[in-house]
């Protein structure tokens, strides 16, 4: 994900990230908690395509997580 900075100051969100952002992420979560539902009534091993599933999912948000902390405008950067 690149640098994505808001034209105007009110679009800029919480922590100066825009809402655009912010609503990936809780897709994103959304998705894991989805995945997870499943994988929580497998018995057994884990089918291979869920186990991947769920992998993607948390690689994902761990990537929109750590992109977001970088854009963040911290308070001591103020």
């Amino acid at each position: 994900m690149g640098s994505v900075k808001a034209a105007h100051p009110q679009a800029q969100g919480v922590l100066g990230i825009p809402e655009a952002i912010w609503q990936e992420l809780w897709d994103e979560v959304e998705s894991l908690k989805r995945l997870y539902g499943e994988a929580r009534g497998v018995e057994g091993p884990l089918p291979p395509a869920l186990e991947e599933a769920l992998l993607h999912s948390l690689t994902h948000l761990w990537g929109h997580a750590k992109a977001m902390w970088e854009e963040a405008v911290l308070e001591e950067d103020e």
